[in-house]
């Protein structure tokens, strides 16, 4: 079976951080195709409180280590512009789909702040991995995230 094409996979991402945008409660808006760095606007309900989610999508984005299993990590193509780009007004959300088709997408929630930390000026193809270490700090606490900026403050 041929591959899919690339826009295709990061339509994939984009609508299943969206779907579970919105099954949260928070009002998840998809952008024009060709944005250049925003993919979704999510909103609080009350539209008060809102932040921008760029969506990397991965067809099969984890790599096994067999001899050194704290090495395995899923990765992702984050392009030149996230370089030196470390400003949290929005999020990354790394969509790893499973690539058979039947297991769910797993999704990390990953500030830029730790997307450029990670990154080095002089790399030729600027890739953020995220090791099975740190799966839970992106993947579960990475709600947090979305849950700080959207969520009105208790009074």
């Amino acid at each position: 079976m041929p591959g899919r094409p690339t826009a295709l996979t990061a339509a994939a991402g984009e609508h299943y951080v969206a779907y579970l945008l919105s099954s949260r409660g928070y009002i998840a808006a998809l952008t024009r195709g060709g944005s250049p760095s925003v993919d979704i606007l999510a909103a609080s309900v009350d539209g008060k409180r809102t932040i921008g989610i760029q969506v990397k999508t991965s067809s099969w984005g984890f790599s096994p280590r067999k001899k050194k299993p704290e090495e395995s990590h899923w990765e992702f193509d984050v392009g030149f512009k996230a370089v030196g780009n470390a400003d949290d007004t929005f999020l990354y959300a790394f969509v790893s789909l499973s690539g058979d088709n039947q297991s769910k997408p797993i999704v990390f929630f990953v500030p830029p702040s730790d997307v450029c930390e990670q990154l080095g000026t002089g790399d030729k193809r600027p890739m953020f991995w995220i090791y099975e270490k740190d799966r839970k700090k992106y993947e579960e606490d990475g709600w947090r995230l979305i849950t700080n900026r959207l969520h009105a403050p208790e009074s």
